[in-house]
């Protein structure tokens, strides 16, 4: 094995009392997906600490991942390298996007240049790629979990960047878990995920796993949500079972009334590192949302989501992948509804320490440009725009309702 690479504190292009400038390149925007959840919170964390930031997107609304639409945002985004001038450091939203971030660092004579991973993505990383990430001196890994950063070790010694909550949404959520509400008669099971993934993220598993369940507990209310469409084989697998739910694409009032009401919140996502159905959880930041608004939590039982719940206190997690082995954690948790939600209580305690606004801009800057923000003065992971209506997701807005 390689020695592992370290990375030196970069030079910054700015002087210490002047805003540092950063070129974000993302693959897409408004397309939905917990990786433009991410980056629009990085980008909108960067820009909260006065940042002065460009960001170029490959993909959007209409435009369709071909070769020619890659070679067209490689000139446009050298082109905008060129005329940004001189950074502090060049972020690559994705690893397929390391060839162009490498040759934007040169353009703008940046000295930091982060890659972000975030599960699959370091599976698949294309060779080429892999090459330039090791032979690069400026390039360096940044990913969202112990896990990942595990997973890295080969490349270079990976700084953790978690995925952030935006203060509003946070604090929507804390709210929910402050109000006390009576026990219904049935408890309810709930999992969030993009809906377009719902094999990956386990949702058949986790329909077997609550049949099983409910031979031993009696009724059992399960509600699947997530953003949208669904497939037409998730609607016929949840019109086979009267006592499960769909919604497609909530809002998130309605969402965070999903969290705040039911009993146990459960991601079950499948790890499958090869393959044209890879799929794994890099991070899981429902499972963050969910404790933030006091629901205890189950985890899948592999992948960086242990980073993202404290097994044995808030949440916890089944031995294998099995539906068997996630029956016996959900009949063990349901069994005590009381216990139950005194774990929830827990959740929220834990994730609302784990989650403080002013401590995820410092640890941003840190990560992607070397530096500390200009100065925190009370700024935070910043909401969205102040147009944008409650209760409805802006039109190519990242929505929370996907994992």
């Amino acid at each position: 094995m390689p020695p592992l690479r370290r990375f030196p504190a970069p030079t910054p292009a700015s002087a210490p009392d002047q805003p540092a400038r950063v070129l974000l390149l993302t693959v897409s925007r408004g397309l939905g997906g917990g990786i433009e959840r991410y980056l629009t919170t990085v980008e909108e964390t960067l820009r909260a600490g006065g940042a002065d930031l460009l960001r170029l997107d490959m993909l959007g609304p209409g435009v369709e991942l071909t070769a020619a639409a890659r070679a067209r945002f490689s000139l446009r985004a050298l082109d905008q390298a060129r005329r940004f001038g001189p950074a502090d450091s060049v972020v690559a939203g994705h690893a397929n996007l390391i060839p162009v971030a490498a040759a934007a660092l040169r353009l703008t004579r940046a000295r930091f240049g982060p890659v972000l991973f975030y599960g699959t993505d370091i599976w698949g990383m294309r060779a080429a790629d892999r090459a330039i990430l090791r032979a690069d001196p400026l390039l360096h890994p940044v990913t969202i979990s112990s896990y990942s950063a595990g997973a890295l070790s080969t490349v270079g010694l990976a700084p953790i960047l978690p995925p952030g909550i935006s203060p509003a949404w946070r604090a929507t959520l804390l709210a929910e878990a402050s109000r006390r509400r009576p026990l219904p008669p049935v408890p309810t099971m709930l999992s969030v995920f993009r809906l377009a993934d719902w094999a990956g993220k386990g949702a058949a598993v986790l329909m077997e796993a609550v049949r099983s369940v409910r031979q031993t507990l009696g009724p059992v209310r399960l509600v699947l949500a997530g953003q949208g469409p669904a497939p037409g084989a998730l609607h016929e697998l949840v019109s086979a079972d009267p006592d499960t739910e769909l919604h497609e694409s909530p809002t998130d009032e309605d969402l965070a009334r999903f969290y705040a009401t039911a009993d146990l919140f459960a991601l079950c996502t499948r790890t499958r590192p090869r393959g044209p159905a890879a799929s794994g959880e890099g991070y899981g930041i429902v499972l963050l949302e969910a404790q933030l608004a006091g629901c205890a939590v189950v985890g899948p039982a592999s992948g960086g989501s242990h980073d993202a719940y404290q097994d044995g206190v808030t949440g916890a997690t089944p031995v294998d992948e099995s539906a068997e082995a996630l029956a016996d954690v959900l009949r063990a948790l349901l069994a005590d509804r009381a216990r139950l939600a005194r774990i929830g209580r827990r959740a929220a305690e834990w994730a609302a320490a784990a989650t403080r606004p002013d401590d995820y801009l410092r640890l941003v800057f840190t990560a992607l440009t070397g530096r500390p923000p200009a100065g925190l003065g009370g700024a935070g992971v910043p909401d969205q725009p102040a147009d944008a209506p409650h209760g409805r997701t802006r039109a190519g807005a990242p929505s929370h309702s996907g994992a």
